[in-house]
């Protein structure tokens, strides 16, 4: 059987802009892809999530080889760098192009081909880089202690739109989800919210044989809860409701900096958990790691972890920056020069055997570039520092012990 392929080619055209949508439906809203504007959701324009008036917009800009107005930077910032982004890592992504190309290779309303939603924001961490909208954990803090200015907008108070929009999705599944390539389930915590149960017994009665399904995890849950999941998801591979089963776990860096980080995490249970992931051989494993100004210097432990544990069955390796998210969490902010040796250890240690391996080893050097191509930042410095001082306010802790070379950077304070 012949492979299809995107048929656009201008220079910012995007097959992600064409097959993918990111539904929010904790937060009322849907993005194409995660890193991309975000456009508002009612029960009214439910079913058009996938072809928006702002997504429309993109796909015109990017038929005439200009880039979105208000979407697409973070892939656009790569590129200029002379990085590898998103866009060029999907564009020769194989059999994911929606089927209205075939007929019409400039069509701009088509459908959906991978999918990932968020249900809702219950979970037991409280990352850094996270907000109310997707962890229940920072939103009952923000009750108890209060936000503080808007231009920290990641304690800004959670308007949920999950009550109204869950019923709306389930209407559009048995039609929706069979023509569907990929399927991603994110949190929150999936493995905590009765959403993603129901959404086993959907699959179930409502099968797609050619749709890979994953379940982005921050894997802090408990063995019998975990193997629970484990064998429910094996009977629907078995019984061919599905066609493959991925579980991404979520992890940055190593040692206690990612326990500060990652807010509620045990890495010694954590590791466990994913040991024992490992051995499903029928489970395709991966690691998503989100790169921020607090991850770089202990990300060279997590990559000697994961070439151990690639010694024992393929281990896939994701990352990214904080987008969507606070820009003061991005690493550029410090200035280049703070992170140029640490990215060329962990490059050092990034295997190139494989395509998969020269790719990710590619993509992590456009974001290395994008970052050490930076300048300091000064408001951005300010609101980080007085962000993680607030933090540590709510949760007795202290980021200077940890995270002592940061603490260099009180003299840009304005």
């Amino acid at each position: 059987m012949s492979k299809t392929y995107f048929p656009i080619r201008t220079a910012t055209s995007c097959q992600l802009k064409w097959n993918w949508t990111s539904l929010y439906l904790n937060g009322g809203y849907s993005r194409t892809c995660h890193r991309t504007a975000e456009t508002p959701l009612t029960p009214e324009n439910f079913n058009n999530f996938h072809n928006t008036e702002i997504v429309l917009s993109d796909r015109k800009r990017m038929l005439q080889g200009l880039w979105p107005e208000t979407s697409c930077s973070y892939c656009k910032n790569i590129e200029e760098s002379g990085g590898v982004s998103d866009r060029l890592r999907q564009i020769d992504a194989t059999d994911l192009s929606p089927p209205e190309l075939m007929h019409n290779p400039e069509s701009i309303v088509v459908s959906p081909v991978i999918l990932e939603v968020f249900f809702s924001n219950t979970c037991n961490l409280g990352c850094l880089y996270c907000g109310p909208t997707l962890s229940s954990v920072i939103n009952t803090e923000n009750q108890k202690f209060g936000t503080l200015e808007k231009t920290i907008s990641l304690l800004a108070p959670i308007e949920t739109h999950h009550k109204e929009l869950i019923p709306s999705f389930w209407e559009w599944f048995p039609s929706g989800f069979v023509k569907l390539k990929r399927f991603g389930v994110l949190g929150g915590e999936p493995f905590y919210q009765k959403e993603f149960e129901k959404l086993l017994d959907m699959i179930d009665r409502h099968p797609n044989p050619d749709c890979e399904l994953n379940i982005v995890t921050n894997l802090m849950v408990s063995p019998d809860r975990l193997s629970m999941f484990v064998e429910k998801l094996k009977k629907l591979l078995l019984t061919k409701k599905i066609k493959r089963v991925d579980i991404t776990c979520s992890i940055d860096c190593w040692g206690p900096q990612q326990e500060y980080v990652r807010w509620g995490i045990d890495l010694e249970q954590w590791q466990k958990n994913f040991e024992t992931l490992i051995m499903h051989k029928w489970l395709y494993i991966s690691i998503n790691q989100t790169i921020t100004a607090l991850t770089i210097k202990t990300m060279p432990e997590l990559l000697i972890k994961l070439k151990e544990w690639n010694a024992i069955r393929p281990v896939h390796h994701h990352f990214g920056g904080p987008t969507p998210g606070p820009s003061y969490f991005n690493a550029g902010i410090l200035g280049g020069e703070q992170f140029r040796q640490d990215f060329d250890y962990i490059l050092s240690l990034m295997p190139q055997n494989t395509d998969e391996d020269k790719i990710a080893y590619k993509y992590m050097a456009g974001i290395a570039g994008s970052i050490t191509q930076s300048k300091v930042n000064p408001a951005e410095v300010t609101t980080l520092l007085k962000y993680l001082d607030e933090k540590d306010r709510r949760r007795n802790t202290n980021w200077e012990l940890l995270f002592p070379w940061l603490a260099e950077y009180k003299k840009y304070v304005v």
